[in-house]
């Protein structure tokens, strides 16, 4: 059996090496920037007071994580993307949205958290996917999927388009996908044991699980 009953193993792994190759890639093009970009003296004088660093190679690799952070929070939305592509019915899509499903007639866009998008972008991707509903045709429905919202609360509101297009929690939507209550919850038990291997590193993600994703 697999360790999730909504997607195969073997899906799952590809989608976790593909993950786990493109955070080591955002690793590698922090160091590169450190390397060719201009450091800021000042800004590196305030966080190793502020943060109580008093040696060069610990300065500098918090320097090269604040900037490999961006990287990998990018690469968490194709995470989800490439996971929930892997469920019966859903495939890729990539040009103008992320996801469709033709037996649900849905189309979908994820990000990964609230915040990765100003109100500008936002209505970008909602009138985009607002088109992309008008092309498909009668009974299709578009998502914008908030992976991490801004409240641990379930939701699922319209957007102003002209065209069924609505704004979903990320744990709402992996339900409507997979069929499973608790999709979301069951892939980050996964990753906790995929990723670490240390137990109280697991138990404090656990804990921020629990706080910032609705059940």
């Amino acid at each position: 059996m697999s360790k999730l009953g909504w997607i195969s193993d073997e899906d799952l792994e590809r989608a976790l090496v593909k993950f786990r190759n493109a955070a080591a890639s955002a690793l590698d093009d922090a160091r590169r920037r450190q390397q060719k970009n201009v450091i800021d003296p000042f800004l590196s004088l305030l966080i190793a007071s502020t943060f109580s660093i008093d040696k060069r190679e610990v300065l500098t690799r918090f320097q090269e994580s604040e900037s490999a952070v961006r990287g990998m929070s990018n690469a968490l939305g194709h995470f989800h993307q490439d996971v929930l592509s892997g469920v019966e019915g859903w495939v890729n899509h990539d040009a103008g949205y992320d996801l469709e499903c033709e037996s649900q007639r849905a189309i979908a866009e994820i990000k990964n958290k609230h915040n990765t998008m100003n109100a500008s972008n936002r209505d970008k991707v909602a009138g985009d996917l607002d088109t992309a509903v008008r092309v498909k045709g009668r009974g299709w429905r578009g998502y914008l999927v908030i992976i991490v919202p801004r409240t641990s609360k379930r939701y699922e509101k319209r957007l102003r388009t002209q065209r069924p297009v609505f704004e979903i929690d990320g744990t709402s939507f992996y339900e409507n996908v997979t069929g499973t209550p608790s999709a979301l919850h069951d892939l980050f038990s996964v990753l906790c044991n995929e990723l670490t291997g240390s137990q109280e590193i697991a138990d404090y993600c656990q804990g921020l699980m629990k706080a910032a994703i609705p059940q």
